[in-house]
């Protein structure tokens, strides 16, 4: 899902940049034609944007499973020198 995000980000850029070389090149000629792209650019900044939160959104979301994950992992690691410790006095008493 994130990759198929960031993809999506960089082919929205990649359409942007081309559609303003193409207003550029329209603001001489037609103005009809400017106006389509003009709004085009719109649309394609908004689907940016909303691509962005998504972005955001799958970044917060995996934090907090990395953080139980750790802890987890570090109560675990805990845990194992405890009960050896209990084993050894055990065997030494």
């Amino acid at each position: 899902m994130l990759q198929d995000i960031c993809k999506d980000i960089d082919e929205t850029l990649d359409q942007l940049v081309q559609n303003a070389a193409a207003i550029k090149l329209a603001k001489a000629s037609k103005m009809h034609e400017l106006e389509k792209l003009e709004l085009l650019q719109e649309s394609l900044l908004a689907r940016l944007m909303n691509r962005q939160a998504l972005l955001d959104e799958e970044k917060i979301q995996s934090i907090p499973k990395l953080k139980i994950k750790q802890k987890a992992s570090e109560l675990t690691r805990r845990q194992k020198p405890a009960s050896r410790r209990k084993a050894r006095s055990r065997s030494s008493g």
